[in-house]
């Protein structure tokens, strides 16, 4: 699974990215986390079973190491991270700085919520 692509090579403007980001059905916000802030084991998955959701992590600043579905690099500025639903993901800034992305969620699997009303 390729979960590590560059945004850069795009634009370098970020309102832009957040137009692509929304353009692609995801709704989005920015994050910051703390120097040494570590975020271990996050599946993309809320409460409600049926309602798991993709998330796009787009590196603004920072840096970190990510660790998903098994798989470890570092990501920096420019970086995007595509974690589909499902998918646990792991993060620990490494930068002196916070970490800031712009990230993105869009919910998928809803039909299946919904046939569950239908039957």
């Amino acid at each position: 699974m390729e979960w590590k692509t560059s945004w850069l090579e795009k634009t370098d403007d970020e309102d832009a990215l957040k137009k692509q980001l929304q353009s692609e059905g995801f709704d989005t916000s920015q994050w910051s986390g703390r120097p040494g802030g570590k975020y271990l084991n996050c599946i993309n998955v809320c409460a409600d079973a049926f309602k798991a959701f993709d998330e796009v992590l787009c590196v603004l600043s920072g840096t970190a190491e990510v660790k998903v579905n098994g798989e470890k690099d570092t990501v920096h500025r420019g970086d995007r991270i595509d974690v589909p639903a499902h998918i646990y993901r792991s993060l620990t800034v490494t930068s002196t700085e916070p970490l800031v992305v712009l990230t993105g969620i869009r919910l998928n699997n809803l039909s299946c919520y919904l046939q569950g009303f239908n039957q």
